[in-house]
């Protein structure tokens, strides 16, 4: 591999494919919030059964979570990433003919299996391809496509909604199809070598081994925590702004936008801290101010000032998505960064966004709804504590200026929190 400083000569044509990959990850994942009210109608389904498809979107992303990164260690990063985007593109696409909710329930899951299994491979790319300088700016930049994703989710529901309807926005969303088979000619071929037939396969058990097991267990907690709180607030933003507040589904749809415009920011400042302060610290700040502002978010009585600080909630929010992406990838021995950093985040990502909106439906029956989304600050505080507990990923500058060319990238990509 050729390298600079900055990392691999590959390194420009990684963050472009992995940036358009999670941007069509993102757009499918929301894009069904953004159709449900006419899916609802358009199925005849109450409103459980309308919480059971995003339900069972997120049981799927979980699951892939775990195959995906499998496959990735032990078939290559690019081949799970492409085979990821091709499978949630057809899948998405195939709801253009989806006739029932029983169909669509099981379309949903197949597409979140495709979902989840993206997310590993590709923060591992990043890992591989960029030095430990620029790893956690270039991880924010390709994961602000959450963003951008929830931004271009929103624009298409309030342009493209009634006009063409729920299906073909779901069918504009498989075009993911394509992208995969882009990323399979521009991306290289990974540079680890692939498992030979007399080496045993990389498994499972090997996240739960002496010196890699408590990280696994402290990142996936980490991811929950996250999950949970972002889920558990932006599950019932919306209702909580138009049923409490007394906002219009119009102004509704503009919060919703400056909060994501607030969460991608937030993917680059938090990014640009975390090389300087390093990983952990960063993320406990982003964390801490999660949990700081999301109570002032139900407790101030002033709807301009509710405006205003709408962005400053979405800003903590992406900081702490865009560092997982970095943070996670360098936990893990390089062997199975793509399967350690996805299982973690993946089955943090099924257990904190299936859980948390169901407790607060059910808080918000004795409580109110401004309680139960003000409570989700205890979850992200949660956060705080288990990464105090976490060890920091970030190689000093010292050890990074005394190396160059090759010994750069290495650098981060041979030492990981388990084998310091």
């Amino acid at each position: 591999m050729h390298a600079s400083a900055s990392g691999s000569q590959h390194r420009w044509k990684v963050l472009i494919m992995t940036f358009l990959a999670y941007l069509y990850d993102s757009l499918d994942l929301q894009i069904l919030a953004i159709c449900m009210p006419v899916i609802i109608a358009s199925l005849n389904i109450s409103l459980t059964d309308a919480g059971l498809l995003a339900s069972a979107t997120m049981v799927g992303t979980a699951l892939g979570g775990v195959l995906f990164g499998w496959i990735a260690e032990n078939f290559g990063r690019k081949n799970a990433a492409v085979i990821s985007l091709i499978e949630f593109g057809v899948f998405t696409l195939a709801v253009y003919w989806c006739t029932s909710w029983e169909q669509l329930m099981v379309l949903r899951f197949l597409q979140g299996i495709g979902m989840g299994g993206l997310w590993g491979p590709i923060v591992a790319l990043i890992a591989d391809h960029w030095a430990p300088k620029y790893r956690a700016r270039a991880a924010g930049f390709m994961l602000s496509t959450f963003a951008l994703g929830g931004i271009l989710a929103s624009v298409m529901g309030r342009f493209l909604l009634t006009e063409v309807g729920w299906r073909m926005l779901f069918a504009l969303t498989g075009t993911a199809i394509v992208v995969g088979l882009l990323f399979w000619v521009v991306v290289p071929a990974d540079e680890k070598p692939m498992v030979r037939q007399d080496k045993p396969r990389i498994n499972l058990g090997q996240l739960f081994q002496p010196g890699v097991a408590s990280l696994t267990i402290g990142a996936t907690i980490a991811a929950a925590c996250q999950m949970g709180g972002f889920w558990g607030v932006s599950a019932w933003i919306p209702t909580y702004l138009v049923t409490v507040r007394g906002l219009s589904i119009e102004y509704m749809s503009v919060f919703s936008i400056v909060i994501f415009t607030g969460a991608f920011l937030g993917y680059f400042l938090f990014a640009a801290l975390a090389d300087r302060i390093g990983r952990r610290k960063a993320l406990m700040l982003a964390f801490l101010a999660d949990s700081i502002i999301v109570p002032l978010y139900v407790l101030i009585p002033d709807g301009i000032l509710l405006f205003w600080i709408s962005p400053i909630m979405g800003l903590s929010f992406g900081g702490v998505f865009g560092l997982f992406g970095s943070y996670f990838a360098e936990l893990f021995p390089v062997h199975i960064r793509a399967m350690g950093s996805g299982f973690a985040f993946n089955i943090g990502r099924g257990i904190g966004a299936v859980v948390t909106p169901v407790t607060i439906g059910a808080m918000a029956k004795t409580y109110g709804l401004g309680f139960g989304i003000g409570a989700c600050s205890v979850i992200f505080f949660m956060g705080v504590v288990i990464l105090f507990f976490m060890p920091e990923t970030l190689v000093a500058k010292t050890a990074q200026s005394a190396n160059a060319g090759n010994g750069a990238l290495d650098n981060g990509t041979r030492t990981s929190a388990a084998e310091a």
